[in-house]
């Protein structure tokens, strides 16, 4: 295994855990592991604002307004800001000790494939949603992220997204990915093939991320259809 980088893949489609700053993804979408009441504070929410722009936390705040406080396992969408990204979703991840932390954690990895597959995002990064302040165990965080994205994908036979990057620290790389790697090896989910990656050839697969925003990306605050994918 290249200590930077691992990749499976699901027939044509491609899932990379990579160690790496999730600002500096190239795909169309990012994912921030948000709180329910969407107040990007600290870590890595207040990175979002920070680079971003404080447009993310009005919109934020303009949605809570509306909308009201999100449970563990709903999704926000707003726009990134300055952020090179057609949009930024909102993940609430569960808090180790409220119960259910797994199947509340794979409800919001879904909510954003989901969203992706709406709008035809190709691409989309995650950071591992509840494994720091929320301090749910990497374990729990891996095998969660894996059923997600699997039954997501087993669903559809094509569509978006067909890449998803999971964007790990130092300290939570190896062992998401042992994780991961044992939960994949279950006989019924057979369907990943593993390879490794150099650092160079992880450079050359990555495609460039669409950078544009349009009206149609920005105005689903407005659109009832899309909160359904919040419950």
């Amino acid at each position: 295994m290249n200590n930077n980088a691992m990749q499976f893949l699901f027939g044509d489609r491609e899932l990379l855990l990579k160690k790496s700053d999730l600002f500096s993804a190239s795909v169309d979408v990012i994912v921030n592991p948000a709180n329910g009441g969407l107040s990007h504070g600290g870590g890595v929410a207040a990175k979002f604002v920070e680079l971003g722009g404080e447009i993310i936390q009005d919109e934020s705040d303009q949605f809570i307004n509306e909308h009201g406080q999100l449970e563990s396992g709903m999704v926000a969408i707003t726009t990134a800001g300055n952020l090179p990204y057609k949009a930024a979703l909102h993940a609430v991840g569960p808090r180790m000790g409220e119960g259910d932390e797994q199947n509340k954690l794979r409800r919001a990895v879904s909510n954003c494939l989901k969203l992706c597959s709406m709008h035809d995002w190709e691409s989309i990064a995650f950071p591992a949603i509840s494994s720091g302040v929320f301090s749910v165990p990497i374990d729990i965080v891996a095998e969660a992220f894996f059923h997600a994205i699997t039954s997501f994908w087993d669903a559809r036979i094509d569509g978006a997204p067909n890449k998803i990057v999971i964007c790990l620290t130092d300290n939570n790389f190896q062992p998401f990915f042992n994780a991961f790697r044992n939960v994949s090896m279950v006989p019924e989910n057979e369907t990943f093939q593993e390879n490794s990656i150099s650092k160079q050839e992880d450079e050359q697969i990555i495609e460039t991320g669409e950078v544009s925003l349009n009206e149609e990306d920005i105005s689903v605050l407005e659109n009832d259809d899309v909160n359904d994918w919040f419950k």
